[in-house]
């Protein structure tokens, strides 16, 4: 009986470990790719942002570092775009989006800090391994992998709204053209290559901890 609560134990801790890898690995990815803004600078001639917004592409290259520069620094504490006038409500949405990333960056650091603890006191933990916490998260990934990529191939635009009312709890991220001109910069479309290039990072993340895990197990 006591054989198989520690092994449940051991279970249950290493199933916990893998959701930090994986909590580790969602934001990890989600700020990483934030932050190529190559990205956007191909999506300005992909979706003829130009011809949309009547702004050149080295503006809105500009307005769109603003915003990024915006969203991941603590220190700035007010968004202010050099060609799109912004109202309250855009303003509101977009402080609401930095809380989000700030708050993958805390997660991202606690999920480390757990990682590195468990990992320098394993030597006294019976059957704790983080070879297979990675494989829970790699199975963790690869099904969330299979549910996102569902829902954006079957309908993104579903999949966008429900994304921001699981995030967002008014509807402040409906843009109006007239008073939030940027939205004309963001169209969805933008969201989706993002957002396949998100869960792009997490599947080769979710292969390289599958591929650790076979080789040191």
């Amino acid at each position: 009986m006591l054989i198989e609560s520690k092994k449940f134990t051991s279970k249950f801790i290493n199933i916990i470990l893998g959701l930090c890898i994986t909590l580790f690995s969602i934001c990890f990815s989600v700020i990483l790719v934030l932050n190529l803004t190559f990205i956007y600078k191909i999506s300005i001639e992909k979706f003829n942002l130009v011809k949309d917004t009547g702004v050149s592409a080295e503006n809105l290259m500009i307005n769109y570092k603003s915003m990024i520069n915006y969203i991941r620094n603590p220190f700035i504490e007010e968004l202010k775009f050099k060609d799109f006038a912004m109202s309250l409500s855009g303003q509101i949405h977009f402080e609401e989006v930095k809380d989000i990333f700030m708050n993958l960056y805390i997660m991202m650091f606690i999920s480390m800090v757990i990682l590195i603890l468990f990992k320098v006191i394993k030597k006294v933990l019976v059957n704790i391994s983080l070879i297979k916490a990675l494989n829970y998260s790699s199975n963790m990934i690869f099904i969330l992998f299979g549910v996102i990529t569902t829902m954006i191939v079957v309908d993104f635009s579903k999949t966008f709204v429900i994304f921001h009312n699981i995030f967002f709890d008014n509807s402040y991220w409906i843009f109006d053209p007239i008073t939030d001109p940027i939205i004309n910069a963001l169209p969805e479309m933008v969201f989706m290559i993002y957002a396949l290039i998100i869960i792009m990072f997490l599947l080769v993340e979710a292969i390289l901890f599958k591929v650790i895990y076979y080789k040191k197990r």
